[in-house]
């Protein structure tokens, strides 16, 4: 047997024989690792959640936005910035090459729909015929909004898959006639479900009604929040962008030097954004994981400071048999490294555990990949050496016949 193989032999035997130290030891360590890794897990589920969502939007889409700050999410309240017309959609549609098509947007939240002894408080949307082409959404049941709709203000409308729950709860809503701010509605089709978007809002609770209803009808307002548009190629996003904000700057007049007064958001932005927040937190996170490693590496470095001021005796006899000082320093270095990988271990066990129980009870998005477990690994070997250095290199330091001479504790 090796002297590397006889030293790790006796660090294992020591933990063994002190299981309340060791476990005090492993424990620190095991709490910080599995914040760590759930964090860590947590945090790719995120971001791959984010991407997921992000591609809803469609990479080859524009979103015109009124009002001049930049957005990059939509806002929690309308602003009712009247700085986007029909008349800026078709000069769009018209002027610029490459844009397949356009569609305005007009929304407002906090609007009552109610469908005999039910009611529901949702988002309505005023739009174009080739919005849901635009925006990929799918019509579950019965048929989008057409032309003839949006010439003759017909008021029909479209629900979201929440709001059809709600409002239906036994299926069958298209035909049906709702109230829509107490105007009949018929119900002329269910999207499919859609979730949340990269900004945390639930698409699903939402009504879609015609865009020349909601201007002339319901909303009584001529100016649109929005203007979206389907771009021929991907590749052209960026150079699409700067023509429609040209073409708008010169539309509304907007002097050299003067802000916009509206935003053109590409898909770039959105994605941008949401990864940025996540980052952030999950940046966050993993400081305080790591605060929490590092008070279990002091805990260590204290117990095992006090095992050596335990084995003085030990130390000394095991000198005075021939063990070198290295031997001594690599023991307790030994003890120090399993005790964290120990900890290491159970800890990644429980922050996967306890990270997959709450993706499935649906709080966060769970992704796992080998990053956790190596950088547990290597984070809890680094603490676990640095805990262990300072009582290693104190117990190699010892004079044998001064602790010969040590009673034995």
């Amino acid at each position: 047997m090796s002297r590397w193989q006889r030293i790790a032999r006796e660090a294992r035997r020591d933990l063994k024989s002190h299981p309340t130290r060791t476990t005090l030891m492993a424990s620190g360590v095991a709490v910080g690792v599995a914040v760590l890794a759930a964090v860590i897990v947590a945090g790719q589920g995120a971001q791959a959640q984010i991407m997921e969502l992000v591609a809803k939007h469609g990479m080859d889409m524009l979103m015109v936005r009124a009002g001049g700050d930049v957005q990059i999410f939509a806002p929690r309240a309308d602003r009712g910035i009247a700085a986007l017309t029909e008349e800026d959609a078709r000069a769009i549609e018209t002027s610029i090459p490459g844009v397949r098509m356009v569609s305005v947007v007009q929304n407002q939240r906090g609007l009552s729909a109610v469908y005999r002894d039910r009611a529901v408080t949702t988002r309505v949307f005023g739009v174009g015929p080739d919005w849901a082409r635009i925006r990929r959404w799918r019509v579950a049941e019965g048929e989008f909004i057409t032309g003839p709709d949006m010439a003759e203000l017909r008021r029909v409308a479209l629900l979201g898959d929440h709001v059809a729950r709600e409002l239906f709860p036994d299926g069958g809503a298209v035909g049906q006639t709702i109230r829509l701010e107490n105007d009949p509605y018929t119900v002329k089709g269910v999207f499919h479900p859609m979730g949340t978007n990269a900004a945390g809002d639930n698409w699903d609770d939402r009504i879609v009604v015609p865009g020349t209803t909601s201007a002339r009808r319901l909303f009584g307002r001529p100016y649109h929040e929005q203007i979206v548009m389907q771009v021929d190629a991907p590749a052209r996003i960026a150079q699409t962008a700067e023509e429609v904000r040209l073409l708008l700057r010169e539309r509304h007049r907007i002097g050299a030097g003067e802000p916009d007064d509206f935003f053109v958001r590409e898909p770039e932005d959105v994605q941008d954004a949401a990864l940025e927040t996540s980052t952030t937190l999950t940046a966050l996170l993993i400081a305080i994981a790591l605060v929490a490693l590092v008070a279990g590496g002091v805990v260590i470095a204290n117990l095992m400071l006090l095992s050596v001021n335990q084995r003085v005796h030990e130390i000394g006899l095991r000198r005075a048999l021939g063990a070198r000082a290295d031997d001594i320093l690599r023991q307790f270095l030994f003890d120090a490294l399993f005790v964290t990988l120990l900890g290491a271990a159970v800890g990644l066990v429980l922050g996967v555990v306890a990270t997959q129980a709450l993706a499935a009870a649906g709080v966060v998005s769970a992704r796992i990949t080998l990053l956790p477990f190596a950088l547990a690994a290597g984070t809890a070997g680094a603490i676990g050496m640095l805990a262990g250095v300072g009582p290693a290199r104190r117990a190699a330091a010892m004079n044998p016949a001064v602790a010969l001479r040590e009673r034995r504790m």
